[in-house]
């Protein structure tokens, strides 16, 4: 029994040895961690997209950054001359500055989050633009085409350019306006040539795809976006000044367009709502002056534009548009009145485009311009003018890898006001000339 009871005691022993050295060493090993989430690629809408962790929505993040260099040789002519044959010289003045430099820079982040819906896709972008440098030159002041700028203007500012939500059809945000096309395509740098319709813009749009590469749009748009100076600018007579209430209905904008191998062509119309308009200044004429002026109360405006694809080497845009009352849509806000002297909306036409050749895939030329003129319309009672305005460019790109565009580029621009008084027997001119060369850099990613 003895001996028993030692075999018992050493087994038992054993055992709860080998117990603790198992409890021991279990110890030591690493807690089973839970499983983490990786980032998953998302192929459906193209390179870029992942699924944000836990959801079944597609981001593409991305962006770029401009880095433009300009010289800008401006200068802005006046003239008064008699027009009753002899040709007297009454007065004239020139601001003929030095060339300068001057330097901008932006940085934009862009956003793209889309979900797959039974009513098909919901999607989200964003792009916010941060930009910094100076300002010089015609055409240059935040509200695009006003004057000459013929001194150092130092911008440091943060822009919504784009801040849209589309869902089955529908767009409601900050987005390109349904009227726009060509939009200016071809130019290059942060300040590109003039004389053109590129809005991006607040709006409410629907657009019904027919398929086989047709679609048409109605929206509508905010108005103001493209008329915030409802005003004569330069032309103010008699140091008063032409205002509306304000807007009264949105401009309501609807286009018909086709994409498709060959290219793409757009037709678009928009009625703008002018509003009454209302004088402040010198009682001149009682009847005009008192209260709200008579006059063209609704604006318009038509636009027709085709792109061609060549061979995947070459692109030709050409675009035409007329407006009357709403020249916010021949990209001339500030630089033509809404309506004249006498409350009717003053008329005006452009035409544009651009050429772009790739010799190599990554060498370009583009020949780009536009053309633009107004009618004839008062100024006061005795005065009337008109605007011609054209802008040509030429530029030379090189690619050397991807995401990297290196871009020269010259371009002219001629901007004149000319018209005459019945009561002075006068002529009068003020011309604006600018030759400018470009350096861009833009890295995108």
């Amino acid at each position: 029994m003895k001996l028993k009871t030692v075999i018992k005691n050493v087994l038992l022993g054993s055992v709860a040895g080998l117990a603790m050295v198992g409890t021991a060493a279990a110890a030591d090993l690493p807690v089973k961690a839970k499983a983490a989430e990786y980032v998953k690629i998302c192929s459906t809408y193209g390179a870029g997209f992942y699924y944000i962790p836990g959801t079944d929505t597609c981001l593409k993040v991305g962006g770029y950054v401009t880095a433009d260099t300009y010289y800008t040789k401006v200068e802005r002519t006046v003239s008064f001359v008699d027009a009753s044959g002899d040709g007297v010289v009454f007065g004239r003045y020139k601001g003929d500055p030095d060339g300068q430099f001057d330097f901008y820079s932006r940085a934009a982040v862009q956003l793209d989050a889309r979900t797959q819906t039974e009513y098909g896709t919901l999607r989200s972008y964003i792009e916010a633009r941060f930009e910094q440098g100076q300002n010089y030159g015609y055409g240059q002041t935040d509200d695009g085409t006003t004057s000459a700028v013929f001194s150092d203007t130092t911008r440091n500012r943060a822009v919504l350019k784009y801040g849209y939500i589309q869902f089955a059809g529908f767009t409601f945000g900050q987005a390109t306006s349904a009227f726009d096309f060509w939009a200016g395509d071809g130019w290059y740098g942060i300040r590109p040539g003039n004389f053109y319709s590129d809005q991006s813009l607040n709006v409410i749009q629907y657009t019904a795809d027919f398929g086989n590469g047709f679609s048409a749009t109605i929206a509508l748009e905010d108005g103001q976006a493209r008329e915030d100076d409802y005003g004569f600018g330069d032309f103010t007579p008699f140091g008063g000044s032409f205002t509306t209430q304000g807007q009264q209905v949105p401009d309501i904008v609807a286009n018909i367009a086709y994409e498709g191998t060959w290219g793409a062509f757009k037709v678009s119309g928009a009625y703008h709502n002018i509003g009454d308009t209302y004088f402040t200044g010198a009682p001149v004429y009682e009847e005009i002056y008192d209260g709200f002026v008579n006059g063209d109360d609704s604006g318009w405006a038509v636009l027709a534009g085709v792109r061609f694809d060549f061979a995947e080497t070459t692109t030709l845009y050409v675009e035409g548009a007329y407006a009357k009352g709403a020249p916010g849509y021949l990209g001339l806000a500030g630089a033509l009145p809404v309506v004249d002297y006498y409350g009717d909306g003053v008329a005006g036409w452009y035409v544009g485009g651009s050429l772009t050749h790739y010799w190599t895939p990554a060498v370009f030329t583009t020949l780009v311009g536009s053309y633009t003129a107004s009618d004839n319309y008062a100024i006061d009672p005795f005065t009337n003018i008109d605007f011609t305005g054209y802008n040509v460019g030429v530029n030379i790109g090189w690619k050397p890898v991807k995401g990297l565009t290196l871009v020269l580029q010259y371009d002219y621009l001629s901007a004149e006001y000319s018209g005459g008084s019945a009561v002075y027997a006068t002529t009068a001119t003020d011309t604006t000339e600018q030759n400018r060369v470009t350096f861009s850099a833009k890295r995108s990613f």
